[in-house]
């Protein structure tokens, strides 16, 4: 009997299996409050994986009695972090992400910023702490495996991608979440690195002559030939949620000013953003390129471009006869925009005066205050005057007046004395971020209709679009829109964002559309119906019914970004 309870603790209730149960319990957790799917499907390639890198951590710390809890450190952070990504943005991460976490430091708050340095730095200056530095040759020879995994990985990214199609689960290649289900955060990590190496060699197939710059050679000759060419103004709006989508929430009064309400009337539309609680720039790509964001060769697009002509609208419109003008009310080094828009084809590009000193610009943040962020309301002001003048010299020259803007992003703090809180949220739970965003929409709407009275003054001939970016996260990401049952829980519920369109002064409703529709409108609108009428235009609109239909503009996105990284 002794013996065969030996064998029990030797198999059961050593170090390696209490690891992978804790991780599998840990999962089954996470899944229920808005993680990723538990381990416990993972287990041809994620298991194993996990496994080696505990034994690593073993072998790399001093024994001692803690050993068994440190070695475990840099597995736990790393599934710790994957989770709490998917929680707050909804998708998986990937290793090409790391190089967003300047931008993603810079828009925390202090104290988030003080809570994950303590969080992560506490453990990790624990584990090093038991670090056995004077074995480092030993822990070398360890790490072997770690070394030819990453190596494989740059130096034969398809052959890796051919090894995973025949060891692990079918890739779902449109949902890293559900492929993570089948595969694992590690293995999913990997293989998609390894197939963004394996895209960017193909790139050089799509540098020459494609049939998508043949299209796009004539759309710009229909452009081109236009008479009295019409403005158009594209306004992209930071998390711009509409709390009325909240079914299961109420308010003291209608959060949207009485000034919106009576301009829109109720004709606001849908369009589906590829991003949740962040990636603004995966949003403006595809409002401004015309394709999905696919991710094949960076977590985003945006980072990729090196100011290298790309046929994307703005290109196609400057080319056609068109001023375009792009306004950012952020810092011009963020998510690498000054590259990406000079690329796209935009003339000239402006940003606030206290973030590009030297820069020729029309328009400062004003007292932003506690608020952090450029109000609305501001940016579109001066933006107003800026046209107005720009109309008035143009001698009939036509402009693409492009605007993003950053109010509205989280923490969505407001400022009592310039805006103080009008409403409450009622019917629902007391969610600080909610009750926050709910007023700040209220001061935006007003922003918002003054703009678009201002425009129908001084442009009535023209085309404005209004659209979100993404929702914004709230308190607890996808969790908080299905307590709230936002837009009574359809399918893809989260990437759902209002926008809104003004034809020639008067405002338009569209079926949903996706936001890489947006420039297919506007070549519509542009080209007085030619775009639409020829039959080449994919002027549809409506949107997939399955994620594997935007497949069929993989040939014009890796055209465009091919263009792009030259």
């Amino acid at each position: 009997m002794s013996a065969y309870l030996d064998k029990f603790r030797s198999l059961f209730l050593n170090r390696y299996f209490l690891f992978v149960l804790a991780l599998i319990l840990a999962t089954e957790i996470c899944q229920r409050c808005g993680g990723l799917p538990a381990l416990r499907h993972a287990w041809r390639l994620e298991i194993p994986l996990l496994l080696y890198l505990y034994w690593l951590g073993n072998r790399m710390l001093r024994p001692s009695r803690r050993q068994p809890w440190l070695a475990a450190i840099p597995a736990v952070l790393l599934y710790v972090i994957f989770d709490l990504y998917h929680m707050q943005f909804g998708r998986l991460l990937r290793i090409t992400e790391v190089a967003q976490i300047p931008e993603l430091i810079q828009v925390l708050t202090p104290g988030i910023r003080l809570a994950t340095f303590l969080a992560v730095g506490i453990p990790l200056t624990l584990f090093l702490r038991a670090v056995a530095w004077r074995r480092w040759k030993s822990t070398l020879a360890a790490a072997i495996p770690l070394f030819a995994i990453c190596l494989s990985i740059a130096l034969y990214p398809s052959g890796i991608m051919a090894l995973f199609a025949k060891t692990q689960t079918a890739m779902v290649f449109y949902s890293d979440t559900k492929s993570a289900k089948a595969n694992g955060r590690v293995a999913m990590m990997l293989y998609n690195e390894a197939k963004r190496r394996s895209y960017l060699q193909e790139t050089t197939h799509y540098q020459g002559d494609t049939p998508y710059l043949k299209k796009y050679a004539k759309r710009t000759e229909q452009i081109r030939h236009q008479r009295d060419k019409r403005n158009v103004h594209l306004v992209v709006l930071e998390s711009f949620l509409d709390p009325s989508l909240l079914g299961a929430a109420r308010y003291s009064k209608d959060p949207a000013h009485p000034a919106f309400s009576e301009l829109f009337g109720g004709k606001g539309s849908l369009s589906i953003s590829p991003v949740f609680g962040g990636g603004t720039a995966q949003a403006e790509f595809e409002v401004l390129c015309g394709v999905p964001a696919m991710r094949e060769l960076s977590g985003i697009e945006f980072d990729v471009f090196t100011g290298s002509p790309t046929p994307c609208l703005p290109y196609l419109l400057a080319e056609g006869g068109y001023q375009t003008l792009a306004s950012n009310a952020y810092k011009p080094d963020f998510f690498n925009s000054t590259n990406a828009y000079a690329g796209m084809g935009f003339n000239s590009i402006f940003y606030p005066r206290e973030f590009a000193p030297g820069w020729d610009s029309y328009f400062g943040t004003g007292e932003v205050g506690d608020e952090i962020y450029m109000f609305d309301g501001d940016l579109l002001d001066s933006n107003l005057a800026f046209i107005a003048e720009k109309i008035r010299a143009s001698k009939g020259r036509p402009l693409f007046n492009y605007i993003i803007g950053m109010y509205g992003h989280l923490p969505h703090i407001l400022d009592d004395a310039k805006r103080p809180r009008v409403l409450r949220v009622e019917g629902a739970p007391q969610l600080g971020q909610l009750e926050r965003a709910v007023n700040q929409y209220y001061y935006r709407t007003e922003a918002i209709a003054r703009f678009v009275q201002g425009l129908q003054r001084i442009d009535p001939e023209s085309l404005v679009i209004l659209v979100s970016d993404h929702l914004p996260s709230l308190d607890q990401g996808p969790l908080t829109y299905r307590s709230l049952n936002y837009l009574a829980g359809v399918e893809g519920d989260i990437h759902l964002n209002r926008i809104y369109f003004i034809e020639n002064g008067k405002v338009t409703r569209h079926r949903t559309i996706n936001h890489y529709d947006v420039p297919r409108i506007v070549l519509d609108y542009v080209t007085r119906g030619e775009y639409c009428r020829d039959g080449d235009g994919d002027c549809d609109f409506t949107p997939e019914e399955s994620p594997e239909e935007k497949t069929v503009y993989r040939e014009e996105y890796m055209t465009i970004m091919a263009r792009a990284m030259l």
